[in-house]
């Protein structure tokens, strides 16, 4: 599974708050438009995104911590490369592709060997995607 914990500190009416969540990733890509992350911490946190304290809370930085997955290589030091996460996984859903169809017409079980074969059917499969 990839993913990653999101939280947020902050202070309200001299009470202190860290709600945390875990964010599966592979889901949150897949909507449409995601939602923030502020509002997935108060949705399980039970904050009302129409209170005072979700404006504090929505006002303050969000932390990263505990990737798993593709997420380890997009994460460092409280911050998340979101972007270049979403890049590289839809990257990695193309190569599955073209790897199961190498298998099936070559019975190519992985590029390792097969660099030039993994180029060209990426080359070819942007082609049709133009």
């Amino acid at each position: 599974m990839n993913s990653i914990d999101v939280s947020v500190d902050f202070s309200f009416q001299g009470k202190h708050y860290t709600p945390v969540i875990t964010i599966d990733l592979d889901i949150f890509i897949q909507q449409k438009e995601p939602t923030s992350f502020h509002r997935l911490i108060a949705n399980q946190h039970e904050i009302d995104c129409y209170s005072y304290l979700y404006e504090v809370m929505e006002s303050s930085a969000i932390f990263y911590g505990n990737p798993q997955g593709l997420a380890v290589k997009h994460a460092q030091k409280d911050q998340f490369d979101l972007d270049g996460y979403v890049k590289q996984s839809r990257e990695n859903e193309v190569l599955e592709a073209l790897l199961d169809i190498a298998k099936q017409e070559m019975n190519i079980s992985d590029f390792t060997d097969n660099q030039s074969l993994k180029n060209a059917l990426l080359q070819a499969y942007r082609l049709g995607n133009r």
